[in-house]
């Protein structure tokens, strides 16, 4: 079988969830349907001699075997990296070796063989994580663990550290290769220009239609020839591609990739709506996207150096194309000609997913799809067909007939569906054929009620408990996670549905071991579940609408921001400890709904912090904060916005500073009104600052690192703004 190169794209639910990377030495990791809790120190992580830090995981630790989010760690070392969602597998392609993973199977696919592994790729916190050390050995790169103290990994295409002690993956000693640098080469001269002819590129064997897809009911076969490569190998020295233009005709458009010197060699391929050309014995001087003058098939070039000595340029098509690629008289130029392409062949049938119509070798961006109530019309431009077709009696239970015409510079395939037939259409992509695939409505047993008061109602699909079903309030993130507590994939099809009213973006729904219904708001709503015959209903509301008493904590600082810092104390670190230990304070003695503006080392700006408290319409503000001046400045001021028009922030801050003299002993610096900070200004409800004591003072200092300290001054603020809600009126 002909190997195709392979540039994969991850694309799935788990990849487009927005998160913040984690680098903290205990965390909660979730992953084989349980929480674990994660207390091993972090794993430095460097590719090719540099740091890496990854931004959707860090690298964990399980089993002695090291794990990390496979494409920030294998592309930038030009590995193709791809998560096919309608597979649930993970494909890893790098130079000639093809990789096929798949969580929680302990069964690989490497280059024709199945290969056993003792620590399978898992979905850790709903991010994919692949074992380091047998993807990098087994595709060729250099892994190297260093452990003891420094814990750290090295991968490369050659060695850049030594390997140390203390090493959970056993490493074989290996002696470093030193290749001489090679002589420059002089250009040749041949005594004739070498010999070109075109040759076809065609698909491998099992992905063509025929092949790719079971159940064929009707097949159609064009006489196409997609791409066809006119080069000659040659050797000359390395060289540089500099520029990358699209020139657009009336039905046509011509590609130029240019270069400094003669071109040795080049490959070319196609693959899920890209066209993708590999220079040899060359480097890269492009951006990494070149956008295009205006034309029918090409939306933009990216580039990459795809490996030392190898440039990769690729076309993104938006429509078919017949591509003819070849070398200028002086090699200078790779010049890629583009015409109409006839479509190679379309099938309908139904498999065990479904009733579905195929197109060979078309990826879904190079079409468009409209729906209506009887039928479905798919158009591809700049493409045609050896002769029309007619499926007149399809007779399944969604498809009638199909009808495919050529209609001007563009085919236009007509799919007529059963009448009153309820229906929904997906497309995937299959072996580099777009499939699509009917089936019942994604959101059938699901009603949305109203932008005003929105709520959905749920028609379950056998008696249920409320008490079963959890709700996880991703605020920060203006996310909601229903979980129903049990797989109910027989009654809810996977999908995202679009809602955009001024309550709800989209809900989507996911199948794994339980069901959930992720529902992205446009504003941070509380939820109310009820249950009302065979129908879950769940009620999205103002948080004020819910609770009677909300309060918005703020740890100060954050991520980039470190804040002070003295006396072995820095206080983005400490002011988010005592925040969380005031908000642990007040939810175990009281009913005040807390809501926090960073639970992590992150670093929300300021206006955010506010935008969130003034979107919740919360009750109260608290920013928590430490001073430092000089090593004799000592005690605790509470800072607040003086209003002319309501005195609630000043009378809040006394009874915070009165509380927190009394409990912790420091010295009574007072209340202060400070109109400058930001987060008491742009705060539309009343609001304070703490700044508890000095990390400039050597002994202030040592009581912030204390955890008694710390607790005694959470019980202080907790128990001033139980006061606070109990004596001042904010309703």
């Amino acid at each position: 079988m002909q190997k195709t190169t392979k540039k994969l794209v991850l694309s799935t639910v788990i990849a487009l969830m927005s998160v913040s990377p984690i680098y903290a030495s205990s965390m909660e990791l979730t992953y084989d349907g349980k929480t674990h809790q994660y207390n091993l120190p972090p794993i430095t992580l460097y590719i090719n001699g540099e740091e890496k830090k990854t931004e959707i995981m860090p690298p964990v630790q399980i089993d002695e075997r090291v794990l990390v989010p496979a494409r920030e760690v294998f592309e930038p070392l030009g590995a193709a990296v791809e998560w096919k969602s309608y597979e649930r597998k993970i494909y890893v392609s790098y130079k000639d070796s093809l990789m096929i993973l798949e969580p929680d199977n302990d069964e690989v696919w490497l280059d024709g063989k199945n290969v056993q592994l003792d620590v399978p790729a898992k979905i850790i916190n709903d991010k994919i994580m692949v074992p380091l050390r047998f993807i990098g050995e087994n595709i060729g790169l250099e892994v190297k663990w260093v452990g003891g103290d420094e814990r750290a990994v090295y991968v490369s295409e050659s060695s850049t550290k030594p390997d140390g002690g203390n090493n959970p993956e056993p490493l074989p000693e290996t002696k470093p290769e030193v290749t001489p640098e090679p002589e420059p080469t002089p250009d040749p001269v041949p005594e004739e220009k070498p010999e070109s002819k075109p040759t076809p590129i065609l698909p491998a064997i099992g992905n063509k239609l025929e092949n790719a897809v079971d159940g064929i009911k009707q097949f159609y076969e064009g006489d196409s020839t997609g791409l066809v490569v006119d080069k000659a190998a040659a050797s000359y020295n390395m060289t540089t591609i500099d520029r990358a233009t699209v020139l657009g005709g009336r039905n046509d458009a011509t590609c130029m990739i240019e270069a400094s010197t003669p071109i040795s060699d080049f490959e070319v391929s196609r693959s899920e709506g890209k066209l993708i050309i590999d220079i040899k014995n060359s480097k890269n001087q492009l951006g990494s996207t070149v956008q295009v003058a205006s034309n029918s098939y090409v939306k933009q070039i990216r580039t990459s150096q795809f490996a030392a000595d190898k440039t990769r340029v690729v076309l993104d098509l938006t429509s078919g194309a017949e591509a003819l690629v070849s070398l200028s008289d002086d090699r200078t130029d790779i010049i890629i000609q583009l015409s109409k392409e006839e479509i190679p062949a379309l099938a309908v049938g139904e498999d065990l997913k479904g009733e579905y119509l195929g197109i060979q070798g078309f990826a879904p961006s190079q079409m468009t799809i409209e729906e209506n109530a009887s039928q479905l019309i798919v158009t591809l431009p700049n493409t045609s067909l050896v002769e029309d077709v007619e499926w007149n009696r399809v007779r399944g239970n969604y498809i009638d007939s199909v009808y495919a015409t050529e209609s001007g510079n563009n085919v236009k395939i007509t799919i007529n569906l059963q009448d009153d037939v309820k229906f929904t259409h997906t497309t995937e992509i299959v072996k580099e054929n777009t499939i699509i695939r009917f089936s019942k409505p994604l959101f059938e047993f699901i009603e949305y009620t109203g932008e005003y008061r929105p709520s959905f109602e749920i028609t379950m699909p056998t008696s249920f408990s409320i008490s079963d079903i959890t709700v996880d309030d991703r605020y920060r993130e203006k996310k909601l996670v229903i979980d129903l507590g049990d797989n109910y994939s027989s009654q809810f099809s996977e999908g995202k549905w679009t809602i955009r009213d001024s309550a709800v973006s989209t809900l989507t729904v996911e199948n794994r071991t339980t069901t959930r219904f992720i529902i992205e708001e446009q504003t941070i709503r509380a939820v109310n579940l009820s249950k009302k015959d065979d129908k879950l209903v769940i009620e999205l509301v103002k948080p004020k609408e819910k609770y009677g008493k909300i309060l918005v904590l703020d740890a100060g600082h954050g991520g980039t921001d470190g804040g002070s810092s003295g006396n072995g104390v820095v206080e983005k670190t400490v002011n988010l400890t005592q925040t969380l230990a005031i908000m642990n304070y007040i939810q175990a003695n009281s009913d005040i709904k807390i809501y926090m503006t960073r639970e992590e080392d992150t670093y929300p700006g300021l206006r955010d912090r506010t935008n969130m408290a003034n979107e919740i319409e919360a009750d109260m503000f608290v920013s928590v904060h430490n001073n430092s001046h000089t090593a004799t400045s000592k005690g605790t001021e509470v800072l607040y916005y003086p209003s002319t028009t309501d005195g609630r922030s000043k009378q809040m801050a006394q009874i915070a500073l009165d509380h927190i003299i009394a409990e912790c002993g420091t010295y009574n610096r007072g209340v202060k009104s400070r109109p400058d900070l930001v987060v008491l200004n742009t705060s539309k409800m009343p609001a304070i600052l703490l700044e508890g004591a000095f990390i400039s003072n050597p002994t202030e200092a040592a009581l912030l690192a204390s955890s008694s300290f710390n607790q005694t001054y959470a019980r202080a603020v907790g128990n001033a703004i139980i006061e606070m809600f109990n004596t001042i009126s904010f309703r």
